[in-house]
C-alpha cells in the first residue's frame, strides 16, 4: 500500500504551535495524506489528543516526540513511553529499549538546537534530510551528511501551524500499520518531496 506521511508535527500541545487536533485532520485530508507522526516538544499529551479526536481511525498515528537534549534536538518515532531525562545518551537508550526509532531533526539548523554530526556519534537511526523549515542549503547538508555515514533519510514538514502540514511528505511502500511503517522507515522512504517540487 502507498503511504502518504508527514513525519514532523507540533500540535497545540507544544508552546509553540497553534495546531489544534480537529486542523490536523482537516489539513490531513485535504491533502490526501493518511499517516502523521505526532512530535511535541517534551511531552506526549498531543498524540493522545489525537487519537481521542473522532475521525483519526482513517489515519495512521505515529506516537512521537521531539526531546530537548543536551546535544540537541531528538525525535523518537514509535513508542508511547514518556521520556524525561534530557541527557541524550539516556534519551537513546530509553528510546531504543522501548523499540523506538531515532532521529536526527534539522540537524543543520543552527537557529535551533540541532546534533549536526553528533549524530553519527549517537547512532541516530534516520537524519531529518529535508525539513520544511530549512533553507535548501541546510537540507542539502543533512542529505549529504546522512549519505556519508550511512543512515537514510526521512522528511518532515515541522507543521506547528494548520498550513505548514504536508509542506514535507514521505512516501512509503508498507501495509498501513504502525509495525510495517516504522520498519519500512529504518530503510528511509522511498521518495520525500517538499511542497512546490521535489526536495
Amino acid at each position: 500500500m502507498k503511504i502518504l506521511l508527514d513525519a514532523h508535527v507540533h500540535t497545540n500541545s507544544s508552546p509553540d504551535s497553534s495546531l489544534t487536533p480537529g486542523q490536523l485532520l482537516e489539513r490531513l485530508r485535504v491533502k490526501g495524506i493518511n499517516a502523521v507522526a505526532i512530535t511535541d516538544h517534551d511531552t506526549l499529551d498531543g498524540y493522545r489528543r489525537v487519537l481521542d479526536t473522532k475521525g483519526f481511525d482513517e489515519i495512521l498515528v505515529i506516537p512521537g516526540i521531539e526531546v530537548s537534549t543536551d546535544l540537541g534536538d531528538i525525535i523518537v518515532l514509535g513508542t508511547t513511553e514518556t521520556i524525561v531525562s534530557r541527557d541524550a545518551f539516556e534519551v537513546l537508550d530509553s528510546a531504543r529499549a522501548a523499540g523506538g526509532i531515532i532521529v536526527a531533526p534539522h540537524p543543520f539548523d543552527w537557529k535551533r538546537t540541532s546534533l549536526g554530526e553528533k549524530s553519527a556519534m549517537l547512532g541516530v537511526d534516520l537524519i531529518e534530510g529535508v525539513n520544511g523549515k530549512c533553507s535548501r542549503a541546510e537540507n542539502q547538508q543533512a542529505k549529504e551528511f546522512a549519505k556519508a555515514i550511512g543512515v537514510p533519510v526521512v522528511g518532515g514538514s515541522d507543521a506547528h501551524d494548520k498550513a505548514q502540514v504536508g509542506a514535507v511528505v514521505n512516501f512509503v511502500d508498507c501495509e498501513k500499520d504502525l509495525d510495517s511503517l516504522l520498519a519500512a522507515l529504518r530503510k528511509g522512504a522511498k521518495a520525500i518531496v517538499r511542497l512546490g517540487g521535489k526536495a
